[in-house]
């Protein structure tokens, strides 16, 4: 191995304990135990071998509650009493601080782990409390990283562009998104106080991503308290828990770089879709017949066994997805009055076609239509809940419900041939529950339990079948949920015209990739033939703005929506155009699961674009919101690109979607200049032969 690429390390007994640091080629971490005290003393980039820290807090933090009280202790609470290392070579080091202290008469015993490995440009560390011989505790968070940070590191979040925020004061880009800030389009950062992934080192080009890998972690950094990574917790003390890992990474460049190599991490290491081919949907919902009369949940039978034949016939399709309309009575079973051979037929046809399912589910909140459980099972239901859409009330996560949509879910996934299962509804926002009957005690314990809880339904519909992807409407996305959700949808996009409506999701996937995997978000929902979209006769609609709306969503949202249209009164020049176009995603389709951000924030005014590059090759793609002839310099220097700067690169025009026009070798300083004609879109290969 390189000197860059092992594991480094050392642990030495000094008068009064011990000192150890890990490390590898981008971090160095040293702790020292000291008086049987226990903390942090550095943290370096070692690029320029800068030093982070100012100062540890707190090692680790305990909250735990119980005889009626809520107690808190830090690491300065316990003695510790030694250290093991585990793997210890050039691989992997990892070491374990071994602390205790006496909390109610018991010995309260708990292990700080720390780990670096070889190759990677991060390192962990994770806390494990013992059982402890106290029945009437309950742990509820641990804190696993408190450090307060030198005055020069800085927060780095997106430049806020939208009307209204989460409460972790991330844009909602699905609240007024026609309402955005397109002004000063240049600027993509604010830098200051606070940041939610990403920090840098002020001037060095420099600095760190972090992430608590965990379903219920929690992360921030605010420079006057400092970096907090914990967990939330509802663990009875006597069986003791083990935290997810806290993740600090290293990185090299601006912050672009920084956001990039947290995504890249994310993927790579937590995210369930990393390794799952996107499949093209057609839609029942987006589907608009003629005179304007949208399909929504208006399909049967008949319809479906009509329309898998125009589906099959136009070859680019991978699934069809049967939304809202295919369920009767109860939650997860099938209408008979709409299907009276039952779904098997509708699946065993698909799959004739070359088509797998989508299934749209909404089961706990009850946000859509209102089944004979509630009559028939009133113990299951969360009091009050009521959803003003269908009348119904929500069911509790946390009643034996439960079981019956876990048996479901894997239904879903086997004997219904589900590969996307889309889940609507906000059932990961856990609504109160004050009902004395169900499986909790508070509202803390009910949020904790049920999001695990969410979380096993996955993974057993999972299990069943590897391939199966979870798709959630839950705002506000949270990166900490994508080991079990495959994706997560950023918005709900509709009520707009044709290029507006492109537009404006343009404008959300460049805002939300920059802290969220682009591979891991739904990026589209609302398609070409929506009834708001424009006249619904697409015989009537310009082709212009058919084609531009399709090959502008030629990332993840033309997987999505791009096909969602009445195939049966679809122009035929439509048609051809879209294999052409499916044809070319599917022949470059690795390259569209990755995003980077080039050009300005898009303005509508202004060409804006995205690349699509891995190592050195892929695509950019060059969009013209306007009616009128623009032209732009092709982003040959953007950092997230990470094109090499020492070589010329060959770049080809494909925007005839079958052959590379070739148009030179340039460097990235020196790009040739192109002109895009009204609402044109171009494909820009990058050395792509």
């Amino acid at each position: 191995m390189k000197d860059n690429e092992v594991a480094t390390g050392f642990v030495q007994d000094i008068p009064g304990g011990f000192v150890f640091e890990i490390g590898n080629g981008w971090l160095t971490r040293r702790v020292y135990s000291t008086s049987g005290r226990l903390a942090t003393t550095n943290l370096l980039n070692n690029l320029h071998c800068e030093e982070y820290l100012q100062e540890t807090n707190s090692e680790f933090e305990i909250e735990m509650t119980g005889g009626g009280r809520r107690v808190q202790l830090e690491s300065k609470d316990f003695e510790c009493k030694g250290y093991r290392t585990h793997t210890w070579d050039d691989s992997c080091r990892t070491i374990e601080a071994e602390l205790e202290t006496i909390f109610e008469g018991e010995p309260l015993r708990v292990s700080v782990f720390y780990e670096a490995r070889a190759g990677d440009n991060f390192i962990k560390k994770w806390v494990q409390v013992h059982p402890c011989d106290l029945p009437d505790w309950v742990i509820r968070w641990i804190m696993v990283e408190d450090m307060k940070l030198r005055e020069m590191v800085e927060g780095v979040v997106p430049r806020s562009r939208y009307p209204r925020q989460y409460d972790n004061m991330e844009d909602n880009v699905h609240s007024e998104p026609d309402k955005c800030d397109t002004s000063e389009p240049e600027k993509r950062f604010a830098f200051g106080d606070f940041a939610r992934a990403v920090v840098t080192f002020w001037g060095d080009g420099e600095g760190l991503f972090f992430f608590m890998q965990s379903l219920l972690g929690k992360e921030a950094y605010h420079r006057p308290t400092g970096l907090l990574m914990r967990e939330r917790e509802y663990a009875p003390l006597t069986e003791g828990v083990t935290t997810g890992p806290a993740v600090i990474g290293a990185y090299a460049g601006p912050p672009e770089i920084g956001f990039k190599r947290y995504n890249e991490y994310l993927i790579r290491n937590w995210c369930a879709v990393a390794d799952k081919e996107l499949p093209v949907s057609w839609s029942t919902w987006l589907v608009t017949l003629p005179d304007n009369k949208p399909l929504l949940a208006n399909y049967d039978r008949e319809f479906l066994l009509e329309y898998i034949e125009y589906i099959r016939q136009a070859g680019f399709f991978d699934i069809l997805h049967l939304d809202l309309g295919w369920e009767a009575d109860y939650p997860l079973k099938v209408d008979t009055a709409k299907f009276p051979n039952g779904i098997s037929e509708i699946v065993r046809r698909a799959k004739e076609a070359g088509l797998d399912m989508t299934y749209w589910v909404n089961p706990f909140s009850s946000s859509y239509w209102k089944s004979k459980f509630e009559d028939e099972h009133p113990e299951w239901l969360v009091p009050g809940r009521v959803s003003r859409r269908s009348g119904a009330t929500a069911f509790c996560i946390l009643s034996d419900y439960y079981d019956y949509v876990k048996k479901r879910f894997v239904a879903l996934a086997t004997e219904m041939n589900a590969r996307v299962i889309y889940w609507d509804g906000n059932d990961w926002n856990i609504p109160e529950c004050k009902a004395t009957n169900h499986y909790h005690k508070d509202q803390e314990e009910l949020e904790v339990k049920a999001w695990k809880r969410l979380a096993e339904l996955c993974d057993a519909a999972h299990e069943a079948r590897p391939d199966l992807l979870f798709v959630c409407f839950s705002l506000p996305l949270d990166n900490h949920r994508l080991h079990w959700l495959d994706q997560e949808q950023i918005s709900d996009t509709y009520s707009y015209p044709t290029v507006q409506s492109e537009l404006l999701q343009r404008q959300q996937l460049y805002q939300m990739t920059f802290e969220h995997p682009y591979k891991a978000i739904w990026g589209s929902w609302y398609g070409i033939n929506w009834h708001d979209a424009g006249d619904s006769d697409l015989y009537k609609r310009p082709m212009e703005e058919l084609i531009h709306a399709e090959m502008s969503m030629i990332g993840n949202g033309i997987a999505q929506a791009g096909g969602g249209f009445d195939l049966k009164h679809a122009p035929p020049e439509f048609i051809d155009f879209l294999k052409k176009l499916f044809a070319f995603r599917k022949r470059f389709a690795r390259y569209f699961d990755v995003y980077q951000h080039v050009l300005n924030f898009p303005d509508g005014k202004s060409i804006d674009g995205e690349g699509h590059i891995i190592d050195g090759a892929g695509f950019i793609v060059l969009v013209n919101p306007t009616r009128q002839i623009q032209s732009v310099r092709v982003p040959l220097a953007e950092p997230e690109l990470e094109l090499d700067g020492t070589r010329k690169h060959e770049l080809t025009d494909w925007s005839n979607l079958e052959q590379g026009i070739p148009m030179g070798s340039y460097d990235i300083d020196l790009p040739p200049e192109v002109e895009l004609g009204p609402l044109e879109v171009k494909y820009i290969g990058v050395n792509i032969e």
